[in-house]
């Protein structure tokens, strides 16, 4: 009683229908290795892919670590590994690969009955297919159906499905139950002889259509999915540097009075009432995209607000000894905004957090990097980690500038800090606002695909 969502290609839709169908049939997301840059922590304070957050948190479940087993990061030449929620350090490619099967003997024991499995980016691909631990190895070993999305608006659905089917095993290919087409322009009439000529080549049955939908249906998952944003007077800026981190937490900004871009050069920030330094996985990394793009001179014209890796880069220094970050650079200059100084340690920090100044601040916090205050004063404290209270210095406001460690704050009172630049944020709490997604696109799921027929594959016996 499971299944496997997959497709022939990253960024199809798998995440949405993970999130739609796990709240549809009641059952447990799950993602065996996730590559993903936006992460929230677990129920436990372990560290997972944002998107398998989004989806438990659709169907009413609490965020588990074992719901993302392995979540990997690039970090400049290396990736942090992170296993059941706890960070193994930075690997190089080769490192990781080398661990692969001793990670697959501890997945494939937690895979039980009613989960909605998401596959990796494409399925099937031959250079990857012994190692494919979120796909294929799932299929094989364990027997359990498959779903394709077909992201018809590429072009090559129904020849990416049919090749599929081919280079696989004849005792795989059974496993391959149906075929979604998603991002659809048109009328279902032009789609029946293609339809057929796949459900007679393969046996895959077509489960329905999804019609392209303009806005993104889920908070994006990483930086392919990033769309701008609302459609307000305020124009709010978000410098989109290498390595960008948890800018899903910027939907809180759909429902308010401001218009926000992702911007890649300087002249697009002209006429900003805001300019926003996103979370970041390289701080190094990204102050030299600023410098080399010769942001910097030009990002001090507006206001700004920084966020996490981005608040970091607004102080004096960061410092980093173990090279966690910066590899070989063991001291750095920020952009001087506000006198402190960050320390990056090898304890990492994975909370869900709250805060108290002049107003109450709830997020979340996943960063190595310790603000040191020199003569510059916290705008907060944070007051709770993980339910267990702290007392620890936080974020910093001079003149139109701000910044603070706390992701998601924007869905909290914090939001009401914005009014001073003339933005103004009517969204609920994030729980809410993933909430309220999931069931619009239920309603879209329910009208436009064979939910009985899924079931049918969703029960069959594994």
């Amino acid at each position: 009683m499971a299944v496997i969502i997959s497709s022939p290609m990253s960024d199809s839709g798998k995440s949405f229908f993970v999130s739609t169908l796990s709240n549809i049939l009641r059952g447990i997301p799950f993602k065996a290795q996730n590559m993903s840059l936006n992460s929230f922590p677990s129920d436990e304070g372990g560290e997972i892919a944002f998107i398998q957050a989004f989806q438990a948190i659709g169907s009413g479940l609490s965020p588990k670590s074992f719901m993302n087993p392995v979540l990997l990061k690039p970090s400049g030449k290396s990736v942090e590994v992170i296993v059941f929620g706890n960070s193994l350090g930075n690997f190089s490619p080769g490192e990781y690969y080398s661990i692969i099967k001793k990670l697959w003997s501890k997945i494939k024991n937690i895979i039980t009955d009613n989960m909605i499995i998401e596959a990796a980016g494409g399925l099937g691909e031959p250079n990857f297919l012994n190692r494919d631990i979120s796909g294929f190895l799932i299929m094989k070993e364990l027997k359990i159906p498959t779903i394709l999305i077909l992201d018809i608006d590429r072009g090559g659905a129904f020849a990416s499905a049919f090749g599929i089917y081919k280079m696989f095993p004849t005792s795989v290919r059974g496993l391959l139950k149906g075929f979604i087409i998603n991002k659809f322009r048109g009328e279902e009439k032009y789609l029946e002889k293609a339809i057929a000529w796949l459900e007679n080549k393969t046996k895959m049955k077509y489960l329905g259509y999804v019609p392209y939908l303009e806005e993104n249906p889920i908070m994006p998952e990483d930086s392919m999915n990033i769309k701008d944003i609302g459609d307000g007077e305020k124009k709010v800026s978000i410098i989109a540097y290498p390595y960008m981190s948890n800018f899903n937490e910027f939907y809180a900004l759909y429902k308010s009075n401001s218009n926000v871009k992702f911007v890649y050069k300087p002249s697009q920030l002209k006429n900003s009432d805001l300019v926003i330094l996103p979370g970041t996985k390289n701080t190094y990394k990204s102050i030299l995209w600023l410098k080399e793009r010769n942001f910097i001179d030009e990002i001090r014209k507006y206001p700004i607000l920084g966020i996490c890796g981005g608040f970091q880069l607004m102080g004096k220094k960061l410092v980093d000894p173990y090279g966690l970050e910066a590899e070989n650079i063991t001291e750095y200059p920020g952009l001087n905004i506000f006198d402190i100084k960050t320390i990056f340690d090898k304890n990492k920090v994975v909370s869900l957090s709250e805060g108290k100044g002049d107003v109450r601040i709830e997020g979340y916090e996943i960063r190595r990097g310790k603000i040191h205050y020199e003569n510059e004063r916290p705008l907060f404290y944070i007051t709770k980690r993980n339910k267990v209270s702290v007392e620890i210095p936080d974020g910093a406001k001079k003149d139109d500038k701000m910044g603070l460690s706390l992701h998601g704050s924007l869905f909290s009172s914090f939001s009401r800090e914005l009014e001073d630049y003339g933005i103004k944020i009517f969204s609920g709490s994030m729980k809410e606002e993933i909430e309220n997604m999931v069931q619009k696109n239920v309603k879209i799921i329910k009208e436009n695909i064979d939910v009985d027929r899924i079931d049918d594959i969703y029960n069959s016996k594994m």
